[in-house]
């Protein structure tokens, strides 16, 4: 089992859209995210920064398995467009401390 920290950042003006968004994820993603071994998946928001915990079997793994289906294309083409790509974190962050 791993825990991942991510960081995305939004758009200016963006915030309502994604919010919006992710008020309603349809049960076919949800189901999708957790065939892939997710077991939660948390964001928070402050202004335009995002914070993601992601827990899941294997990090590696599941993004391989999303990035199979057409669900995730769909996704990436309604979701990139509110994201600042050149500074949203792609990948995992770097754990530096956790309570034991």
């Amino acid at each position: 089992m791993q825990v991942i920290g991510l960081h995305t950042r939004l758009k200016p003006g963006r915030e309502a859209d994604y919010d919006r968004i992710h008020a309603v994820l349809s049960p076919e993603h949800e189901q999708a995210l957790r065939d892939s071994g997710v077991h939660s998946w948390h964001i928070w928001r402050d202004g335009l920064d995002l914070f993601h915990t992601v827990v899941c079997d294997d990090w590696a793994d599941m993004e391989t398995s999303m990035a199979r289906l057409e669900l995730t294309a769909r996704w990436h083409e309604v979701i990139h467009p509110l994201l600042d790509m050149s500074v949203s974190q792609r990948g995992p962050l770097p754990l530096v401390w956790q309570l034991p």
